[in-house]
């Protein structure tokens, strides 16, 4: 029997909300909702054998409402950086250091931050300070700051070494790999033989490191991760019903992207979501340690986009799928003409054309476009490598700015790139939609460069035509994508760029409001 949140008794009554706080009484209840309203939660944590914990939705929950908003249990520079101030996470050249330890700082400003206090103080075990000489480059020393601020739980915040020792740490998985062979040289070796740290036992240390690499969030923009107790907890699926941010303290916010229905499992992607089946799925046996056997992967098709499909080069119309599973491809099939190929001779094809998709020179319009003419012939239309591009071009036509190539503005685009830049990111928004559905990043970034060739569409028809009803509904069409991805993009951190272009199309859906008042 549950116990009541308010005088302790057995409790037959939850709370109509989160269904998690038990109540002896109504009057019990509405005496407590002051305190509980902060703290009622839309779901719950269920157990599965096959899942392990994971959360439900307790209630409706509808879309952009706040699931939950996690502060970090640990926060640290990533495993592979170059040096930053411990305190503030800005890059440091060694002009200034902890005097205390030795670290390099930014400054004496972050001395006596309580997050460099572990390290700080495990640090003085050594007879000298820390010496560092490697900078503005990655730099091994830093692999242990995280481990250490998480081991420093252990004997000075009890609760938080409790959440995190609830965290999985797929040790059995990792020992015959790289990594903890990396571990073992740059953090478990490291600690103790230059740090002087003996407090921990080795696995100690390596079950740490796994926990760090399974549950760690990298958090955008600063050099930043962090652990957090709750969103741990969250289901991977390749089609996620929430997007994360994080606010300007680093907690990490939860919200629905799309409608929720109670009981539904609440899911993220460990993954990007416009990546193909096999890069998802490399990623999240390497990084998490688990093969993900959702819808989406489960289909050749990717739930008939064709995302990772090739051309046939035996037919005019097949398209090249894995078969008979994507997780298990024996060969590639053409859904057509059935000619194969060996799996190998495509992880082949696809590495050489990665390869040449990484080397594209930045801000390259006319490179971008030499590799989507060149690929038309051997991957499908909307093929991951393909669709990156289209992105990319998407947001680069109509740029500008001071590059080589004069880019030209979007007031100066010519009217068959401007009609380029629209279509770009219809087909790329319309995948989007699918694999990272409702209020998502990547759908508010699209729409905001699609108002913007809609609205230069409208700048550009002639006088006659500008209180037409079709002017004022392409008008209102940019007032309504504007108004969705200000809502969505002012969502991050006052950090992020996506925050600022939020406030700039907050601004720019004002300007498009006013015109059309006028026109009315």
């Amino acid at each position: 029997m549950d116990s009541c949140a308010v005088c302790g008794c057995a409790a037959s009554q939850r709370c109509g909300k989160c269904h998690l706080t038990a109540y002896c009484s109504k009057d019990h209840q509405k005496h407590h909702w002051k305190a509980h309203r902060t703290e009622c939660s839309p779901y719950r944590v269920s157990q599965s054998e096959a899942l392990g914990r994971y959360m439900e939705a307790s209630r409706d929950i509808p879309a952009g409402e706040v699931i939950l908003k996690d502060s970090p249990l640990v926060l640290g520079p990533r495993q592979v950086t170059m040096p930053v101030c411990l305190g503030c996470f800005t890059p440091v050249n060694g002009t200034y250091s902890c005097t205390a330890c030795g670290w390099p700082l930014c400054g004496p400003g972050c001395q006596g931050n309580s997050l460099h206090k572990p390290e700080c103080h495990l640090s003085q075990n050594r007879a000298s300070k820390v010496e560092v000489h490697k900078f503005m480059q990655v730099n091994q020393m830093y692999e242990c700051i995280t481990p250490l601020r998480c081991l420093w739980l252990r004997d000075n915040d009890a609760p938080g070494w409790a959440a995190l020792s609830l965290m999985e740490a797929h040790q059995g998985h990792r020992r015959a790999t790289n990594v903890h062979e990396m571990n073992q040289v740059n953090v478990v070796n490291f600690m103790k033989q230059y740090l002087k740290v003996t407090a921990f036992e080795e696995e100690e240390i390596h079950r740490i490191c796994g926990i760090i690499d399974v549950n760690g969030f990298e958090i955008p923009g600063p050099n930043i991760l962090g652990l957090y107790g709750k969103a741990c907890l969250l289901e991977h699926q390749c089609v996620p019903n929430t997007m994360r941010t994080f606010d300007s303290n680093f907690n990490l916010v939860i919200r629905a992207a799309v409608k929720i229905p109670k009981g539904h499992h609440i899911s993220t992607s460990y993954t990007d979501p416009m990546w193909g089946t096999a890069n998802r799925q490399l990623h999240l046996t390497t990084t998490k340690y688990f093969k993900c056997s959702c819808a989406r992967c489960l289909d050749p098709t990717e739930l008939g986009t064709h995302l990772s499909s090739l051309k046939c080069s035996q037919c005019s119309e097949g398209l090249v799928l894995p078969s008979p599973s994507p997780l298990n491809p024996e060969v590639w099939a053409c859904n057509s003409c059935q000619a194969t190929q060996t799996t190998d001779h495509v992880e082949q094809f696809l590495k050489q054309l990665g390869e040449k998709l990484v080397m594209l020179k930045e801000n390259s319009l006319g490179i971008s476009e030499s590799f989507l003419k060149s690929t038309s012939s051997r991957l499908s239309e909307n093929h991951y490598y393909r669709s990156d591009v289209k992105l990319a071009l998407a947001q680069m036509y109509g740029r500008g700015g001071g590059n080589s190539q004069q880019q030209p503005d979007l007031k100066d685009l010519p009217k068959d790139l401007l009609e380029r830049k629209e279509n770009l990111c219809r087909e790329v928004l319309e995948l989007a939609d699918l694999f990272s559905p409702g209020e998502s990043r990547l759908r508010a970034l699209l729409l905001y460069e699609l108002q913007a060739t809609c609205r230069e569409r409208h700048r550009r028809l002639p006088k006659r035509l500008k209180n037409t009803a079709q002017s004022r509904q392409m008008l209102q069409d940019c007032a309504e994508w504007l108004k969705e991805a200000s809502g969505i993009l002012q969502r991050e951190s006052p950090l992020q760029d996506e925050y600022h272009l939020g406030l700039q199309a907050e601004e720019e859906l004002n300007e498009v409001t006013s015109v059309l008042a006028r026109l009315r």
